[in-house]
C-alpha cells in the first residue's frame, strides 16, 4: 500500500535548495565514503582470520547464534559448515555476541585474546555502518546524527531520496529553509531515540527513513483538515482521491504499527513511528502555541500575482472604454507599484505613444531600460525601434533613448535590428563618445548575419567621421577577411 500527497506541482521559481542539498549529501556519502566499505570489511575479515580468532570463537558463536535464533539441529549443522570468510563476517557484525565475548571469563583472563580482538574491532569499526550507524545498545552521538545520512544499498538510497524530494520540496517552501532543515534533523534524532528507548538492540541502523517519516508527519500537521489530493497504489489499483490531510495520519501510523507487530523484515518500524510522531507533534504544538509561521499563500495556492492581474484587467477596461486620461494616471501609479513588469510596460508604452504623454512614456522607458534580457523585453525594444522611425516621436528619438536601445540590442546580438538606433545616433549633432566602439560591435554582428550591405554602410561612416580611429582600421580588416573567405 502506498499513499502519497499530490497537492503541489514542483515550482522551480522557488527551488527546494535545502532538499536538493540533502539529497546531494546523501548521494555523495553513499558513493564516496560508503563506497570504500568493501575494502574496509575485507581488511577486517582478513585480520580476524590471520589472528586465528575464528578457531577460538567459532564454537562459542555457533552456540550463541543457535540459542538466540532457536535453530534446529540440522540448521545448526548447516551453520557450522559455513565457509570461514562468511563465518568471520557473521561474527564481526554480531554485536550481541561481541558483547557476550567481552564478558566471557576466559576472554577476560586472556590478554592476548583481548589484544587481538581489540585490533580487529578497530578495523571493523571503520566500516561506515559501524562507525556512524545507530546502535541502540551502544548509544553514541555519532550514530544518533550520522546514521540518517547512511544507506545499506542503492535501492535503499533511491527510495529514501525519492520520498525526501516528494515531501521536502513542499515543506521547504511552506516552512522556510532553515526551519525545515532543523525539523528534518530533529525528526531523524527523535526516530533513533524512540528505537533506543523501546528496543535497545545490538543492531546497526542506517538510513534517512526516520527523518523522512518526520517530513510525512509535518506535512499532515501543516495541512490539518484541509482537503488535499493524494495518490494511492494498492496492488492493481491506483489513482487519486481527495481527503482532509489528517485523515491519512492514522492510516500511516497503522501501517507502521502493523509492520512492527506482524512483519518479519529488516525495516526499522520504531524509527518510522518515532519520526512520524515527532514531525507531527513539532508542527501541531507550534501551531497551537502560535509560534509557527507558515507560507499560507503557498498552502492555499494563492496566486502571488493575483492583485497585479486584477490591476492589469482594470487598466485594460479603462483603455477599452477610451478613458485614456484615467488610464494614464492609473498607469503612472502602477509603474511605481509594480516595477519591471514587461506585460504592464507594453500596455503603458502603447498608451503613452497614442496620447503623446511624455510623462508616462518617460516613466515607462526608465523601467524598460532596467528589464533583464528576455523574449518579452526584446519584443518591446524592437517595437521601440519601429516606432522611432516616426519623426513625431521626439522623446523616443532622443539620443539618450536611442543609445539605451542600441546598447540593449547589441548586447543580445540583434545587429540588423540595431541599425535603426545606430543611424539615428550617427546623424545626431552630438554623437556619443562610445559610438566608434559600438559601431565596431555592430559591424561584427552584421558580418555574422551576412548583411554585407549594412556592413559597408557602417564602414563608410567610420571612414568619413572617424578616419583615424582604431575601430575604423579594425572594421576595414574585418571586411577584407570576409571578402577573402570562400563563398
Amino acid at each position: 500500500m502506498l499513499i502519497l500527497p499530490a497537492e503541489h506541482p514542483l515550482d522551480w521559481k522557488k527551488p527546494p535548495v535545502m532538499t536538493l542539498l540533502l539529497i546531494a549529501l546523501n548521494v555523495l556519502i553513499y558513493f564516496g565514503y560508503q563506497g570504500g566499505d568493501s575494502a574496509r570489511e575485507a581488511k577486517a575479515v582478513d585480520s580476524y582470520l590471520q589472528a586465528g580468532l575464528l578457531s577460538r570463537e567459532r564454537p562459542l558463536f555457533v552456540e550463541s547464534f543457535s540459542a538466540r535464533h532457536e535453530l534446529s539441529a540440522s540448521e545448526t549443522t548447516q551453520l557450522e559448515r559455513v565457509r570461514r570468510s562468511q563465518m568471520a563476517r557473521m561474527v564481526l557484525y554480531d554485536l550481541q555476541f561481541e558483547n557476550a565475548i567481552h564478558h566471557n571469563p576466559d576472554y577476560l583472563a586472556d590478554s592476548n585474546w583481548q589484544a587481538q580482538r581489540s585490533k580487529v574491532e578497530q578495523l571493523r569499526d571503520q566500516i561506515s555502518s559501524m562507525r556512524f550507524g545507530f546502535i541502540p545498545a551502544r548509544f553514541s552521538l555519532e550514530g544518533l546524527f550520522g546514521a540518517m545520512f547512511l544507506h545499506s544499498s542503492f535501492s535503499h538510497l533511491a527510495g529514501n531520496m525519492l520520498f525526501l524530494f516528494i515531501f521536502g520540496f513542499a515543506l521547504e517552501i511552506a516552512l522556510g529553509r532553515w526551519l525545515y532543515l532543523g525539523l528534518y534533523l530533529t525528526c531523524g534524532v527523535a526516530s533513533h531515540l524512540l528505537w533506543w528507548i523501546m528496543d535497545p538492540a545490538w543492531v546497526t541502523g542506517v538510513g534517512a527513513s526516520g527523518a523522512i517519516s518526520g517530513l510525512m508527519g509535518m506535512y499532515l500537521a501543516i495541512y490539518g483538515l484541509r482537503r488535499i489530493n493524494f495518490f494511492y497504489w494498492l496492488g492493481p489499483l491506483f489513482g487519486y482521491f481527495r481527503a482532509p490531510a489528517l485523515w491519512i495520519l492514522p492510516v500511516w501510523m497503522g501501517k507502521e504499527l502493523y509492520g512492527l507487530l506482524m512483519a518479519n523484515d529488516n525495516t526499522n518500524y520504531y524509527a518510522h513511528l518515532g519520526g512520524l510522531g515527532a514531525g507531527f507533534l513539532a508542527i501541531y504544538l507550534s501551531q497551537m502555541g502560535g509560534k509557527l509561521r507558515v507560507d499560507q499563500d503557498y498552502l492555499n495556492k494563492t496566486d502571488p500575482d493575483a492583485q497585479f492581474k486584477r490591476e492589469l484587467g482594470s487598466l485594460d477596461k479603462l483603455i477599452a472604454d477610451f478613458e485614456l486620461e484615467r488610464a494614464s494616471t492609473r498607469g503612472l501609479t502602477l509603474v511605481e507599484q509594480y516595477p519591471n513588469r514587461p506585460q504592464l510596460l507594453e500596455k503603458l508604452y502603447a498608451l503613452a505613444l497614442t496620447r503623446q504623454d511624455k510623462t508616462l512614456l518617460s516613466a515607462v522607458l526608465k523601467q524598460a531600460f532596467k528589464l533583464p534580457d528576455s523574449a518579452q523585453s526584446l519584443a518591446l525594444f524592437k517595437r521601440m525601434v519601429a516606432d522611432s522611425s516616426g519623426t513625431q516621436q521626439r522623446l523616443l528619438r532622443h539620443p539618450s533613448v536611442q543609445l539605451h536601445i542600441l546598447q540593449r540590442l547589441l548586447r543580445v546580438d540583434q545587429g540588423p535590428c540595431a541599425l535603426g538606433p545606430w543611424r539615428l545616433l550617427s546623424q545626431a549633432k552630438q554623437r556619443p563618445p562610445m559610438l566608434p566602439a559600438m559601431t565596431l560591435q555592430l559591424a561584427k554582428q552584421l558580418g555574422r548575419h551576412q548583411d554585407l550591405k549594412a556592413l559597408a554602410e557602417v564602414s563608410q561612416f567610420l571612414n568619413r567621421v572617424y578616419p583615424d580611429a582604431e575601430q575604423t582600421m579594425q572594421v576595414h580588416i574585418y571586411r577584407q577577411h570576409l571578402n577573402n573567405q570562400p563563398s
